[in-house]
């Protein structure tokens, strides 16, 4: 990604003046104003790009995206005649046309990524806001769900804060808990039950005696898989 934005940035300052040079006619007045929203489709290519990196998320569309990006550069760089200006128009289309299935797809993975690790936050953070010496991170818990859950109709531009303020919120909330149980095996259980992922061979002595302590054994059921 690092490359292609790199390139993408050298070749962007030489566009608006390489087109400026190429004066012929309503071609070219078609190709200016296809570049009038230069500066926000630039915006959204960046935008998805920093979303990507946050949560780790490269596929198909994205390399299209980064694809369609260089060649609208080098076709708008190189248009010279009304020939090649219909090219450079066609392929600034097609880069807006690539970063718009890319934003889709952004979308609907960070909306995978919350339903996979931030909702099932919820649950343990529902049952920790049943104990006094837990409530406040439980609390803490439920409320970083729900943020998450929020987050999914964000626009693009707001995503990556969001993002990156969760990740971090949620990095604070695990050091808590951590810090809470004061037991390995205490919070790998919940780590695990906010997972999804919890066995009974999770369920050590110690996990028990915390729960019981805890008056949390009836709040626990068993379900086969």
């Amino acid at each position: 990604m690092s490359d292609a934005l790199e390139e993408l940035e050298q070749l962007l300052p030489s566009i608006p003046a390489a087109v400026e040079r190429q004066r012929i006619g309503a071609q070219l007045d078609r190709v200016n104003a296809k570049l009038s929203d230069f500066s926000n489709v630039t915006a959204r290519f960046t935008v998805v790009g920093k979303v990507a990196a946050l949560i780790d998320f490269y596929d198909e569309n994205f390399s299209e995206m980064k694809e369609a990006a260089l060649d609208a550069g080098r076709q708008l760089c190189g248009a010279a005649d009304e020939t090649t200006l219909d090219l450079a128009g066609r392929s600034y289309d097609d880069f807006k046309t690539a970063i718009s299935a890319a934003e889709r797809s952004i979308r609907y993975q960070w909306r995978t990524v919350v339903t996979n690790d931030y909702k099932p936050i919820a649950i343990v953070g529902t049952l920790l806001q049943r104990f006094g010496d837990t409530l406040e991170i439980g609390r803490g818990m439920v409320a970083l769900a729900g943020r998450a859950d929020r987050s999914t109709a964000l626009s693009m531009a707001d995503l990556p804060a969001e993002i990156a303020s969760l990740s971090n919120d949620r990095s604070k909330l695990e050091a808590e808990k951590a810090s809470m149980t004061k037991n390995g095996e205490v919070d790998d259980f919940l780590t695990k039950l906010a997972a999804g992922k919890a066995t009974l061979s999770s369920v050590t002595p110690s996990v028990y005696s915390w729960l019981r302590e805890h008056d949390a054994l009836e709040q626990m059921a068993v379900f086969a898989r």
